[in-house]
């Protein structure tokens, strides 16, 4: 009977084994910080994005109410009243559920079909009946409260409040005759714009002029 004689397998341990083990260790800690980041920083967009897309929803305006002012010829509040719409005027709310909105970042877009105009907001303009309202120039529109349901800050809109929003029509370039194109956008930061277009009346009779 022969004996067999098996050779055993041994493993090589040595230094350059232990840092080929190391060198795969490091590598794959390096792999995993790398996919926590690239997850992490997913996870920060998708909420950006949602966060973004619920405000672009939610958020808004409507009118309530508008109207146009006729002054005499020497800018007057007494008859005969100039034939044209001199100064509009929008009451405006925040729909239903819309997060607070800083009248400061809404953009006015008036236009009568011919002329096209671009209005900023400006925080010094003042309106009242009469006489002429001050302050606004051709690219401006001024606001002011009707009601405000969060009196500590006066230049947001929160749910609740009514803000009035005049411009100086006339200085826009708009010619606002009887019967007339008049178009207008108001644009929010975020949400969606709302615009409402119409045809002025025939005759103008009063010197207010309701239009909506």
């Amino acid at each position: 009977m022969r004996k067999v004689w098996m050779e055993r397998e041994q493993g090589e341990f040595g230094i350059g084994s232990l840092i080929i083990f190391i060198a795969m260790i490091i590598v794959a800690a390096v792999t995993a910080t790398l996919l926590i980041n690239v997850a992490y920083n997913l996870q920060q967009q998708a909420e950006q994005t949602s966060e973004q897309a619920i405000q672009d929803v939610s958020t808004g305006v409507k009118i309530i109410s508008m109207g146009g002012y006729r002054y005499n010829a020497s800018w007057g509040t007494s008859a005969p009243y100039r034939s044209t719409l001199d100064w509009i005027s929008l009451k405006i709310t925040p729909i239903a559920g819309s997060p607070p909105i800083n009248v400061s970042d809404i953009v006015i877009e008036v236009t009568d079909g011919y002329v096209v105009a671009t209005l900023y907001y400006n925080p010094s303009a003042s309106f009242s009946a009469g006489p002429k309202p001050s302050g606004l120039s051709s690219n401006e529109f001024g606001a002011r409260k009707i009601r405000d349901m969060s009196p500590e800050d006066p230049g947001i809109m929160t749910q609740g409040d009514i803000e009035e929003i005049f411009f100086n029509a006339t200085a826009a370039g708009l010619n606002l005759q009887p019967q007339s194109s008049l178009s207008i956008k108001i644009i929010p930061k975020h949400g969606v714009p709302v615009e409402k277009d119409l045809i002025t009346p025939s005759p103008y009779v009063t010197r207010y002029v309701e239009l909506v």
